[in-house]
């Protein structure tokens, strides 16, 4: 969520126009009939449409800016779920990610749980077209906070998150470890740059390569992780071991077996009960599934 508030040293009617700049651009690309808030004055009104630090001036600005992460032939806002991963949100509807994005996620969640001592929560992950235009609406009535114009979100590519566990908190210990370390997963704490900050909001900014291309996968890009459950696990009443990928699990109890799978290049992680929970739940592995010598897998 992204726009500037006016800037009191431009002139009234430069401003003027470029509200009318922008609303007939709304008014050309979605039509009449969309349900799009563009008749207020207010003070508030956006300036910068474009979910960046950086001003743009009209709406097809901000939808050539968002369109340089397009990715997969999708529409911001309207993916799939089949083409996102899922991960663990508070917002209903917006537990998804770009596959990418969600492993690097998954990986950073447990450095920070290490950390931290707490697991890194999404409060919003992928945003439809829908809740963008509602999000965007509430913004304009000035009802809502910062909101980038509909289509030109990072979270409606599944390349953008808010997160909770106390990184919406400017000087936490989770806020501090998160502007450190985030861009070693690769990604970029952006919403420090807002014009109002966000210090919960984070962008995703590695490059992205599909998964369907030439040369050699890593078991790290196939996105396989090794779970070390350091607590005892109800299913099975004891600490457990497992490889597990989106809707895979599989159980190993061997230490020279797990041990060849780390030199192998499978990251290796402990997590407490309630974390190995999480990440599972986020990988669409069932409970059922965790269980000696599962070897579960699902399409």
């Amino acid at each position: 969520m992204v726009c500037s508030p006016d800037d009191p040293t431009r002139s009234a009617s430069s401003l003027g126009r470029r509200r009318v700049l922008a609303y007939a651009a709304a008014a050309t690309t979605l039509g009449t009939a969309a349900v799009l808030a563009g008749e207020s004055d207010r003070a508030s009104a956006a300036v910068s449409l474009g979910e960046t630090s950086g001003s743009v001036e009209t709406v097809a600005d901000a939808q050539a800016l968002a369109a340089l992460s397009a990715w997969g032939g999708h529409s911001n806002g309207k993916i799939p779920a089949g083409a996102l991963t899922r991960v663990v949100s508070d917002v209903a509807g917006s537990g998804f990610l770009r596959d990418d994005a969600a492993r690097q996620y998954l990986r950073m969640s447990l450095a920070f749980a290490q950390a931290i001592g707490t697991s890194l929560l999404i409060t919003e992950g992928y945003r439809s077209f829908a809740r963008q235009t509602d999000y965007w609406n509430k913004y304009q009535n000035g009802t809502g906070n910062l909101a980038a114009y509909p289509g030109t979100s990072n979270h409606g590519w599944g390349i953008a998150c808010d997160f909770g566990a106390g990184v919406q908190t400017a000087g936490s210990a989770a806020k501090r470890w998160m502007d450190a370390n985030s861009m070693s997963y690769g990604w970029k704490p952006t919403g420090n740059a807002f014009s109002q900050p966000e210090p919960w909001h984070f962008d995703y900014v590695a490059t992205y390569a599909a998964t369907t291309g030439g040369g050699a996968m890593t078991p790290a890009d196939a996105g396989m992780m090794i779970l070390r459950a350091v607590e005892p696990l109800t299913e099975v009443a004891s600490i457990y071991t497992a490889v597990v990928g989106v809707r895979s699990l599989r159980h190993v109890p061997v230490i020279t077996r797990i041990n060849a799978l780390r030199v192998a290049g499978v990251p290796y992680f402990e997590v407490t009960r309630k974390a190995f929970y999480e990440i599972t739940n986020g990988l669409s592995i069932p409970r059922k599934a965790i269980r000696v010598d599962a070897d579960y897998w699902r399409p």
